[in-house]
């Protein structure tokens, strides 16, 4: 089973990554778009019960203070409504290109005292 992880910065948290995406889309020219999102995604392949997965989530990969996360069994059997002029666009390494988070992410995995993780992926998603 593959549980897809989504961890993005809390409403009033300034959002680094997507104003730096903003302003390098307004360097191109591109004047139309006004705001970038940019969310973490994790791929978390293995045999997860749902407080396996929450536990991750709470200790490993969000920082509870500045980011909030969501997590749901991939592939999503129904597509989340799109926001009206809102376009998404998710980045991720292609398979067999080595993920430098992937192993940090295992090992922290384990750490946790959580085993049956078989693999990591890492994606970034903007919007």
């Amino acid at each position: 089973m593959v549980w897809r992880v989504e961890i993005k910065d809390k409403p009033g948290v300034f959002d680094a990554a997507g104003e730096g995406t903003r302003k390098d889309i307004l360097e191109l020219g591109i004047t139309s778009v006004t705001r970038v999102l940019v969310e973490q995604v994790y791929l978390l392949e293995g045999e997860l019960a749902t407080p396996q997965v929450e536990k991750i989530c709470r200790e490993l990969l969000a920082d509870q203070i500045t980011q909030a996360y969501r997590y749901f069994p991939h592939p999503y059997p129904d597509a989340m409504p799109a926001e009206p002029n809102v376009r998404t666009v998710e980045i991720a390494y292609n398979p067999g290109v080595m993920d430098p988070v992937e192993g940090s992410t295992l090992k922290g995995i384990r750490d946790l005292g959580i085993a049956g993780v078989t693999a990591v992926r890492t994606a970034r998603k903007y919007s």
